[in-house]
C-alpha cells in the first residue's frame, strides 16, 4: 500500500509543478510581451530630449554669451535692442530646457522601467524551468 500511495502523491506533485511551470511561464510570456516596442520608443524619446537639450543650451549659451559682449561693450542705446533680443532668447531656451529635461527623465525611467519587466520576466522564466525539472523528477527533492 505503501508503493501506491507514494507513486500517487508523486503524480500529484508533479501535477503542481506542471502548474507552477505553466503559471511562470504565462506571468514571463506576459512581461515580456511589447517590452520590444517600449524599449525602441523610451531610446527613441531619450535621443530626440537629448538633442533637443544640447541644442537648447547652445541657444541659451549662445545668447549669454552675445549679452556679456554687449554689457562689455558699455551698453549704447543702440545696442539696447540687440541685449533685450539675446537676453529674451536666454530666457526662452531656459523654461523650454526644463520642458526638455523632464522629457529625458521620462525616456530614462521608461528604459528603466524596461529594464525592471526584463528582469522580473527572466526570473519567472527560471521559476516555470525549475518546476518543469521538478516535474520530471519527482524524486528530486528526496534527499
Amino acid at each position: 500500500m505503501g508503493a501506491m500511495s507514494d507513486s500517487a502523491d508523486e503524480l500529484i506533485l508533479k501535477m503542481q509543478h506542471l502548474q507552477a511551470q505553466a503559471k511562470a511561464s504565462r506571468e514571463a510570456a506576459r512581461l515580456r510581451s511589447d517590452l520590444g516596442r517600449l524599449k525602441t520608443s523610451a531610446q527613441k524619446l531619450a535621443r530626440e530630449a537629448r538633442t533637443e537639450v544640447e541644442y537648447l543650451e547652445k541657444l541659451r549659451d549662445d545668447a549669454e554669451k552675445q549679452q556679456e559682449q554687449l554689457r562689455a561693450a558699455g551698453l549704447k542705446p543702440a545696442a539696447a535692442a540687440a541685449y533685450l533680443a539675446a537676453r529674451t532668447q536666454a530666457e526662452d531656451a531656459n523654461k523650454q530646457l526644463v520642458r526638455a529635461r523632464a522629457k529625458l527623465n521620462y525616456a530614462l525611467d521608461q528604459m528603466g522601467e524596461v529594464d525592471r519587466r526584463e528582469y522580473e520576466a527572466f526570473q519567472a522564466e527560471i521559476r516555470a524551468e525549475t518546476h518543469g525539472q521538478l516535474a520530471e523528477d519527482p524524486l528530486f527533492n528526496k534527499g
